[in-house]
């Protein structure tokens, strides 16, 4: 999918630099002190990835083979070769030896992976590893009928239950004796031939790295199909939208789900790519995996070379990194201090003491090199330079790889991306990167002429995207501001930033996929980018006029407006503005990906965990809710009557901190709120019992400052109400179901990075498609909305001379909230618990039931405006 191409020769005299003001336009207000989220541990749980996990299912099933078979099967060396399984398997038929049943799940494991790679278009140029699949395939069918032991336990001594504890998925890795005959074949198979020249197995284990190339680069695509569907259904989706007459807003949801489910994609990619470094040393950037994947033939005509004219042994693995090496300097522009064209050659025949014979067939390499790189992934005018030659098509590496190969190269995004970094490099601090235009291709970039990534949108990204992405970097709220939760929610900004600060390394799989997701959002949305660029910038510009709104209306209540909970946090959510200023390019910063990205961010952190802090900072929500739930318990208010507090009440009916359980029952209203507001069981029920005699015999029965001491309340956590929070923030997927596989896909896929990134995925948006009105409230706004409507009401029920004096602090607080709560609890809760008649029952002679409820009927329908409280449309929502 990467179609992007660097200058390669002119990467640095394609921009100038101009100067820019850092100051007002790149951000607003100082930064804030976000040390206060930083307490939180998130849950890290690290699945092993294929690639590691079929090679340790191989070692387990040899090492098992060499500690059964005898030595007159195995022989004397401690190395023996491949031809030594058919002869243990054989040996063991004839024993009739009793297996371990988990050497038979490791033996199949480790076929069904090493198959697929075998099948591909690049395995099948391996002899060594095809040998070794007809060799496990044979051992499997002959194994297959020997009696199994109830032993649970790995090889290595690794308890087979803790295996399952550290993958949950391991029980989808069981497969059905009905797989796939060609890749488990259930008749008898001839015995392979034995190879003279056969591997032996360590080599064999340490020559995967091809094969686990292949692997990375298939699961790369795959994870990206999972891009390219999520894309395709928004332009499906606007469309459906447009023909219904439904609101433009509505398709946010749509935008969340896809920059969810893409950004969980980036975080699965840079867990692959940590594994295969781990896995193997020598492959630390892209171009050394591009070398070891696509020249292994140069790469034995080197060897060759290294072995007639060289002094010094030179193994394989150096071979394949002086290849790619040689693929990153011509992926680098030549203008870059860190491109090695001038000394890489002279380095190599120095390290190794080759000859000049052989320096100069290196030298020779590393020119042809250059024509083949530069052919496979051209930019600018290089696309022609090379058509008198007889060479491969262009993007032609990375075959029956749909979604990043071809017309989708991520290679050709990478090249770009490395040509970009020296232009970083070179820029001063106070100055912005003023492309040339037109260097990369037609200028300016226009929607709906696009169809493919390199080449027909090499100038959007390179011209437009990137010089503002590296400015918001640098300069903006992404560099600037040490951002909570952003490695959770938004890695695609983490890897920006990380670019922007280290330009001169070489970029890394990870930010190339999460570019290439970029670019692949903005192909597959092309005809209606203009569309959803505009929408998403009104949303977000909606978010943040409705909290200037707030702000005025907090303004009327001085006890609330000064309120520390309410004006730290309303701090800290006001500065994500500085995510959408015009300042960054509109392209830049609302193309889907980016755009739905600062949705997310804005979303989890900014409106709901910030949110959640604010909404019941003064215990509005709290009071709003225990109320309007009375109310409709005693029938005074229906269901429907009301929508913004239906909707409310549905979105906080399982909160611990506002119910302390379930929901209450007539006759536990007082009691219940008096628990949710921080007093222990036994006050609360005699609070409740003084609240039942006003309502039935009339009494004034005082509240004792006792009852105050040592209260504490529940805070409302984001994980507690909201599932996707939970799994996005907090990383928790213990609970995930997988409700889309079928068990056939379970057999075949269980326990793969893409059968587990697509579980999680599809769980998680399943739970921010049931939460979408929850996520669509303003948070902060309902605060102030429902600040306003407590102290309203105090002022209807004519509460405010009661709290204005002749009370003691202790009991009122000093804000008066906890002498409203004390009358709110004791007479209109108390009230609508307890009295004969909820309706009339007064109070300083007004019907408490009665004032209440056609107060809050006439606040919330009259009064204001309930779409101030939604910053979106949900596709739930009616108001």
């Amino acid at each position: 999918n990467a179609a992007r191409n660097s200058a390669p020769h002119r990467a640095r005299n394609s921009c100038n630099n101009v100067p820019t003001t850092t100051d007002e336009r790149m951000l607003l207000d100082k930064i804030p002190d976000f040390k206060g989220f930083e307490g939180r541990q998130d849950l890290k749980e690290n699945f092993p990835t294929m690639y590691s996990r079929y090679k340790e299912a191989t070692n387990r099933f040899v090492r098992y083979m060499i500690d059964e078979a005898p030595e007159s099967i195995r022989g004397t060396s401690s190395r023996p070769s491949v031809n030594f399984l058919p002869k243990a398997a054989e040996w063991m038929v004839n024993q009739n030896h009793v297996l371990n049943p988990l050497i038979l799940k490791d033996l199949r494991l480790a076929i069904r992976i090493r198959s697929r790679v075998a099948m591909s278009v690049f395995g099948g140029g391996d002899p060594g590893h095809k040998h070794l699949v007809d060799v496990l395939k044979y051992c499997q069918v002959i194994l297959a009928v020997l009696p199994r032991s109830a032993e649970n336990r790995h090889v290595d001594g690794g308890d087979f239950e803790e295996s399952k504890e550290n993958n949950r998925f391991a029980v989808f890795e069981e497969e059905d004796e009905d797989d796939d005959d060609e890749i488990y074949p259930s008749d008898p198979v001839s015995r392979p031939e034995l190879d003279s020249k056969a591997l032996s197995l360590d080599e064999l284990m340490f020559s995967d790295d091809r094969n686990d190339c292949i692997i990375f680069l298939l699961t790369l695509d795959e994870i990206m199909g999972f891009v390219v569907d999520q894309y395709k259904t928004i332009v499906h989706n606007q469309s459906n939208n447009r023909r219904i007459g439904a609101p433009e807003t509505v398709l946010v949801e749509d935008y969340l789900e896809a920059a969810v489910a893409t950004n969980m994609a980036i975080q699965q990619v840079q867990q692959l790519e940590m594994d295969l470094k781990l896995q193997h040393e020598h492959l630390t950037t892209p171009y050394r995996l591009l070398s070891t994947l696509i020249m292994p033939k140069i790469a034995q005509s080197l060897a060759d070379t290294m072995r007639h004219n060289a002094l010094k042994q030179c193994t394989e693995k150096n071979i394949l990194i002086f290849l790619g090496d040689c693929i990153e300097c011509y992926f680098r522009a030549p203008s870059d201090l860190h491109n090695q064209s001038d000394t890489i050659v002279r380095d190599f025949c120095a390290r190794f003491e080759i000859n000049d014979e052989g320096t100069a067939e290196v030298q020779k390499t590393f020119v042809a090199l250059k024509l083949i790189v530069i052919r496979e992934v051209p930019v600018s005018s290089e696309k022609d330079q090379f058509s008198s030659f007889d060479l491969p098509k262009s993007h032609s590496w990375l075959q029956k790889m749909p979604h990043i190969g071809g017309d989708r190269a991520i290679h050709h995004t990478v090249r770009l991306l490395q040509a970009f970094g020296p232009v970083i490099s070179n820029t001063p601090d106070d100055k912005k990167i003023d492309p040339k235009k037109g260097f990369f291709g037609q200028s300016p970039w226009r929607p709906g002429r696009s169809r493919k990534i390199h080449g027909d949108l090499d100038e959007l990204l390179m011209s437009d995207i990137m010089p503002q992405l590296f400015l918001m970097c640098r300069s903006g709220i992404i560099g600037r501001a040490k951002l909570p939760r952003v490695n959770e929610i938004c890695p695609l900004f983490v890897l920006l930033r990380d670019y922007v600060e280290n330009p001169d390394r070489p970029v890394s799989w990870s930010l190339s996929f999460a570019i290439h997701a970029m670019l692949t959002a903005i192909l597959e949305t092309d005809r209606i980018a203009d569309e959803l660029m505009t929408m998403s910038k009104t949303v977000f510009d909606n978010y943040f006029n409705q909290l200037e709104w707030c702000l005025k209306m907090a303004g009327r209540e001085p006890n609330f407006c000064k309120n520390p909970m309410w004006v730290d946090n309303m701090f800290y959510v006001m500065y994500l503005k500085n995510l959408g200023l015009p300042g960054f390019g509109h392209r830049a910063i609302w193309n889907p990906l980016f755009g739905g990205t600062t949705f997310s961010y804005l979303c989890f952190f900014g409106n709901l965990e910030i949110g959640c802090a604010m909404i019941d900072c003064h215990a509005q929500l709290r009071i709003t809710l225990h109320l309007f739930h009375a109310l409709r318990v005693n029938g005074i208010i229906r269901e429907g009557q009301i929508p913004l507090l239906d909707m409310l009440h549905n979105c906080f009916k399982s909160s611990k901190g506002i119910w302390e359980g379930g929901l209450p029952k007539k006759g536990e209203f007082v009691k219940r709120f008096w628990i949710c507001f921080g007093m222990n069981i036994a006050t609360a029920k005699i609070m409740a019992e003084r609240a039942k005699l006003i309502a039935q015999a009339h009494c004034l029965v005082p509240a004792e400052e006792e009852s105050w001491k040592q209260r504490k309340m529940s805070p409302l956590e984001p994980s507690k109400i909201s599932k996707c929070y939970r799994r996005i923030c907090n990383r928790d997927f213990h609970d995930v179901k997988d409700k889309y596989h079928t068990p056939d896909q379970r057999r075949r896929m269980g326990g793969s990075d893409q059968y587990i990134l697509a579980v999680r995925k599809n769980d998680t948006l399943d739970a921010l498609q049931d939460e979408q009105v929850l996520l669509s409230f303003n948070l902060p706004t309902c605060g102030a909305l429902l600040e306003q409507f407590i102290c309203s009401l105090g002022r209807v029920l004519q509460w405010e001379p009661l709290l204005a004096g002749g009370v003691d602090d202790s009991i009122l607080g000093e804000d008066k909230r906890q002498g409203f709560a004390v009358l709110f609890a004791q007479h209109l809760l108390g009230t609508l618990d307890f009295a004969q008649d909820p309706l009339s029952f007064e109070f300083l002679d007004i019907p408490l039931g009665e004032a209440s409820s056609s107060f809050m009927t006439r606040f919330f329908s009259q009064f204001i405006d309930p779409s101030k409280a939604l910053w979106f449309q949900a596709t739930q929502e009616e108001i």
